[in-house]
């Protein structure tokens, strides 16, 4: 009789039993396919390590901005990119795998079916425990007419495998991961047209956010095509053909489908034992990760919400906590997270547009990376951190970076509100000279015009 019984190998299911076999439960892990689920295997890690690749290419062709000579003929190799991106996942397979083995999880690999609340089969084996997690994540979704081949319309399961540069890539879907695999590829030498259905790029972020990633996207000869809707494909020796609204029709090479996730709850045994489903199929929890059966939890993607690995790996945490009558509920609101577009772009909290219309008249303050003098040394020098308060008593509701490492410098600003600081202890700060993160100390100056590098007036 196991403790615990997670179901599910991914960021939730794995924490939750490290952590849980740390707080001196016995803890049985079930996985059936291998053990990091989708972002060690098929997401944040080697989307990653593959922009990295991208990155390298992207200086050395600005070499010259650096006074550094390269010469002959500097070629991205996309079969060598992954390969490396292979390794950097094995070797942190290989170590969670060892990670699990030295805190006493027990592991079983294979398909888990869930017989009651207290069971699970795995191949012939039945599992009992006094608690289940179920952290079985979810799957890329597809739309009608796009269904996914893994030859010519891709998921982000495929085209993290892909071993040669298309020539076009179409990418439908302009959200994180239809924006990254955009910058990858674009940097790597394909012609990249995005197509989105709604008004702009990266739709849920700040509009600030989405005009300067346009901005730079236009920059890289990507080209976007924002409030369009795909009406249909069709596949032809050598390519794909997309029709779009108004009778305008695409012709490229890969159709790179990235528009959202399916959360996984059907088809091992969940609903027969009376857990609730949300209206989009979705796990429905409480605050604590407590589904409607007494002594059930999910955790992670399968729930909802921000599909964010660290939210995944809170999220299975609290479960444990709750187990041992120590839970507390999660502030999703001071969350940060990241996109690795080129530039890349950090957030936490509230939108501009989402503050004023919960508060009413807010404070913002904006600094320009041209305007630092870390970001030129380093020729980096597109985008701005953009900094909310509130109006009345200076509480920081929102931040949002795009520029150099804007994912790490958003950190910092999430882990002071965290500890309870507003606007008044933030600018008595004392920042590093010189660095990229002053511009963060610039744009909290900015909140009240004290920003001493900056025009009066000066727009980003």
């Amino acid at each position: 009789m196991f403790d615990l019984i997670v179901l599910g190998g991914g960021t939730a299911g794995y924490v939750a039993a490290l952590y849980g076999a740390r707080k001196k439960l016995n803890v049985a892990l079930v996985e059936k396919d291998r053990v990091g689920g989708v972002c060690l295997n098929r997401g944040c890690i080697p989307s990653k390590a593959l922009l990295s690749s991208a990155e390298v290419l992207e200086k050395i062709k600005r070499a010259d901005e650096f006074g550094i000579k390269v010469e002959g003929n500097i070629a991205p190799s996309l079969s060598q990119i992954m390969e490396r991106k292979d390794r950097v996942v094995g070797i942190l397979r290989r170590s969670l795998e060892s990670l699990i083995k030295a805190n006493k999880v027990s592991l079983f690999i294979g398909e888990g079916t869930v017989l009651s609340k207290n069971r699970v089969r795995v191949g012939e084996e039945i599992l009992e425990a006094k608690n289940l997690l179920v952290a079985t994540g979810s799957s890329p979704a597809n739309i009608p007419g796009f269904e996914i081949d893994g030859e010519h319309v891709l998921s982000t399961d495929q085209i993290l495998d892909l071993r040669e540069i298309p020539e076009h890539l179409i990418v439908i879907g302009a959200g994180a991961a239809g924006c990254e695999m955009a910058t990858f590829f674009g940097v790597l030498g394909s012609k990249v047209t995005i197509i989105e259905l709604l008004p702009r790029v990266l739709p849920q972020e700040d509009p600030d956010v989405s005009r300067l990633i346009e901005r730079e996207m236009r920059k890289r000869g990507i080209q976007l095509r924002t409030g369009v809707k795909v009406e249909g494909m069709e596949i032809f020796e050598g390519g794909v053909k997309v029709f779009l609204s108004e009778r305008e029709e695409l012709i490229g090479t890969k159709i790179f489908l990235s528009v959202g996730r399916v959360y996984n709850t059907l088809g091992f045994g969940l609903q027969d034992i009376g857990v609730s489903l949300g209206k989009k199929g979705e796990i429905s929890v409480d605050p604590l990760m407590r589904t409607s059966v007494p002594g059930v939890f999910a955790a992670g993607d399968v729930i909802g919400g921000l599909l964010l690995a660290h939210v995944a790996s809170e999220e299975g945490k609290t479960a444990v906590d709750t187990i041992l009558g120590q839970g507390k509920p999660i502030d999703y609101r001071k969350i940060p997270w990241g996109i690795f577009t080129f530039p890349e772009v950090g957030r936490f909290g509230f939108t501009e547009p989402e503050a004023r219309e919960k508060f009413g008249d807010v404070r913002v303050g904006r600094f320009s990376f041209r305007s630092l003098g870390k970001a030129l040394a380093i020729s980096e020098i597109s985008g701005e951190v953009k900094i909310i308060s509130k109006m009345e008593d200076g509480e920081i509701l929102g931040a949002h970076i795009v520029g150099p490492f804007a994912a790490d410098l958003v950190q910092e600003i999430s882990l002071a509100v965290q500890a309870g600081a507003k606007e008044e202890e933030l600018k008595e700060a004392i920042f590093v000279h010189p660095t990229l993160s002053e511009a963060v100390m610039e744009a909290i100056h900015d909140l009240r015009g004290l920003s001493l590098h900056k025009l009066p007036g000066e727009l980003t």
